[in-house]
């Protein structure tokens, strides 16, 4: 029957394919990703429950995120041993063992693994932690972009060790049982460093005089593995198809390396990426499927079986994709972060049901000790948080819900399909909340595909949801509720300046509003947030053609921006002509003139506009303070202190599985009362 399901929805994805010998059950791959979830460089118990999770959510193959193949990669915040980068030590025998627990953890949900085995070279010096006992590496003592020191170039001698080092680590990985190996030599790490001419500026065999000797500490290392671990393992080689910065590895380039590589038949399959270290991974900005193009190219200049990777989020874009023979496999990264039964629902005709990564690489780029994910609450807590458990609620409750943000829509669907009795209510017409108004922002639209997620889980859920309506006291009463959640958000206040002749606005009613076209200039004070309804609103003003200048009392405009996607909106908004003015404060507004200070010198300076847009902190919107009189209350989200998205999404889940306890612990929403 599943068979039958899967062949009826997607085809394409859902048929099987052979790799290098290995059998997959679909065409679905989970690609390398980093998820800081290791300790002292061994794969523990967390790493288990992530690469199962997505295991048992259905797809193919699952390809580990990089283990350091030498001790050279090991990044080291104090003196002697310890590796503080969260990333797996492969070359370490003793962690043999750890590892074959997380290959039979997949094996056991009919999945395949391959474990990545990667070097960063030079960009060691620029990952957070790193201090001077941790030593760069590189093919030519070459700064990498955005780091502070050079590197050391390696040596011949030196060379040779870390060939000897990754065919030690494929045959640990061997050992473990993993199905293949994968070389990362894409996203400006090691390997790619010496393929690429902005690195490699060496004169000697592994020099940057022709694409062979380029290609050479690459050809060593799989020439190392395959002495190593026979020619049945099947090995394969990621590369970024294009690096994307200039007088970086080009697409012609990529091709003549995959010719090289079919060649010498030293490797079983290709995955295509885009990108370097900053840029790799795509945000919202980017259209979907960002290396398909580039794939396609590669696929028809060669026989090697090729995975594409790069903004692929949904089943029917991967459908396209292998439809039209862009490639052979499709590997998803992130959109298995936001959703681990993506493969399953796609199998089940259940799309819709899909929880969707929205590309706006916040928790999921910030690595605060593991992956997070702002729309999946479970993302690096699946041994407590499983998608697939913990099954009913042994007492189901009847459940009200104040609040249909993100958070409140969250916490109406894990109590849904909990077994609970929802009752959701919004005092406004429609739901999404602050989620909502973010969407309305430019380049920011995906966001309303959570919106439209939860509103479809709610409704098959069977939630009784009541938009118009506040949550008042009498409401909330009639339903005899035995747990009220209160999730009414944060709104900033209107902001007050007077003696102001000319309009003064929130960030937020700039993008609420539809009758700015007629601004000319338009003046923007950031408070220092440094965040996304400051940028947005400056990026709507621009777009409508006012002349914006944005000012903040710190360093750097838009400071908070994840990395990236902040070249990205400098770039919009720099190309739009908006003015920059760090270390500037408000300091009086006098009829139509604005006056600012620098904060360092205290010099002042008169700017003349249409608009003045305040970006002004939030405040908790509550109701009245016994709302659930005689239920327990919990106050998920802003209401409790204005924050981001993840923090709503987390909450909602923390409050809802608790429900069995007798009593919740205070950390999981302090009471509203």
């Amino acid at each position: 029957m599943v068979a039958r399901r899967q062949a009826e929805h997607f085809p394409a994805l859902f048929s099987p394919f052979v790799i290098g010998g290995l059998e997959l059950r679909n065409r679905l791959v989970m690609t390398a990703m980093g998820t800081r979830l290791s300790r002292n460089g061994l794969v523990g118990a967390a790493d288990v429950a992530w690469l199962a999770e997505r295991a048992r959510g259905g797809a193919g193959l699952v390809v580990t995120g990089g283990q350091l193949a030498a001790p050279t990669a090991v990044v080291s915040n104090v003196p002697g041993p310890g590796n503080t980068s969260g990333l797996v030590e492969a070359f370490r025998e003793a962690g043999v063992e750890n590892q074959r627990a997380r290959v039979d953890a997949v094996h056991r949900h009919g999945a395949k693994i391959i474990g990545q085995l990667v070097h960063q070279g030079r960009d060691l010096s620029a990952r957070p932690g790193t201090t001077p006992h941790a030593v760069a590496v590189a093919p030519s003592a070459i700064r990498t972009p955005g780091g502070t020191d050079l590197p050391h170039e390696l040596d011949a001698a030196e060379i040779h060790g870390l060939v000897t080092s990754f065919g030690r680590s494929a045959r640990n990985l061997q050992a473990a049982g993993f199905d293949g190996i994968e070389v990362h030599a894409a996203h400006g790490y090691l390997i790619a460093q010496f393929l690429s001419p902005l690195a490699n500026q060496r004169a000697d065999a592994y020099g940057a005089a022709s694409i062979r000797t380029r290609m050479r500490f690459l050809l060593d290392v799989l020439t190392e593995i395959r002495g190593r671990c026979g020619t049945q393992l099947p090995v394969g080689v990621r590369l970024s198809a294009e690096e994307e910065v200039p007088g970086g590895i080009t697409l012609d380039d990529t091709l003549a390396f995959a010719r090289v590589l079919q060649q010498c038949g030293l490797a079983d399959y290709l995955s295509i990426t885009l990108g370097v270290r900053g840029n790799y991974v795509k945000d919202h900005t980017t259209a979907p499927g960002a290396a398909v193009r580039q794939a396609t190219v590669i696929k028809a200049a060669t026989e090697l079986p090729v995975i594409v990777a790069g903004r692929i989020t949904t089943p029917e874009l991967a459908e396209q994709i292998l439809a039209s023979g862009a490639a052979d496999l499709v590997g998803m990264g992130r959109a298995l972060i936001a959703d681990p039964r993506l493969p399953m629902k796609a199998a089940a005709g259940a799309s819709s049901s899909i929880r969707p990564c929205v590309g706006f690489v916040q928790d999921c780029r910030q690595f605060p000790g593991a992956v997070l994910c702002g729309v999946n609450a479970s993302a690096s807590r699946e041994a407590a948080w499983s998608e697939f458990g913990p099954g009913p609620a042994v007492t189901p409750r009847r459940v009200v819900v104040a609040g249909g943000g993100p958070g409140g829509l969250e916490a109406a669907r894990v109590a849904a399909e909990r077994g609970h009795l929802v009752v959701l209510y919004e005092r406004a017409d429609t739901l999404g909340g602050q989620l909502a108004l973010a969407a309305r922002s430019p380049h920011r639209g995906e966001l309303g595909g959570l919106v439209r997620y939860l509103e479809h889980e709610v409704q098959r859920l069977g939630v009784q949801v009541r938009t118009g309506l506040a949550a008042t006291l009498e409401r909330v009463r009639a339903d005899c509720p035995d747990v009220v959640i209160v999730a009414t958000g944060a709104c900033p206040p209107a902001p007050g300046l007077p003696g102001a002749g000319i309009p003064v606005l929130g960030t937020w009613d700039v993008l609420r509003r539809d009758d700015l076209g007629g601004v000319s200039r338009a003046l923007i004070v950031d408070d220092g947030t440094g965040f996304w309804p400051m940028c947005s609103a400056a990026e709507r003003l621009a777009e409508l053609g006012a002349q914006v200048e944005i000012v903040a009392p710190v360093p750097a405009i838009a400071a908070n921006i994840p990395v990236e996607s902040l070249a990205h909106l400098h770039r919009r908004l720099r190309s739009r002509g908006v003015i920059y003015s760090p270390f500037t404060r408000l300091a009086g507004v006098s009829g139509g003139v604005v006056l600012v200070a620098d904060t360092v010198t205290g010099q002042e300076r008169a700017i003349g506009t249409d608009l003045l847009v305040l970006q002004v902190p939030s405040v908790p919107v509550l109701p009245v303070a016994d709302i659930g009189q005689g239920a327990q209350v919990y106050r998920i989200g802003d209401c409790r202190a204005p924050r981001r998205l993840s923090n709503a999404i987390f909450e909602a889940n923390q409050v809802i599985r608790q429900l069995d306890q007798t009593a919740l612990p205070l950390a999981a929403g302090q009471a509203a009362r």
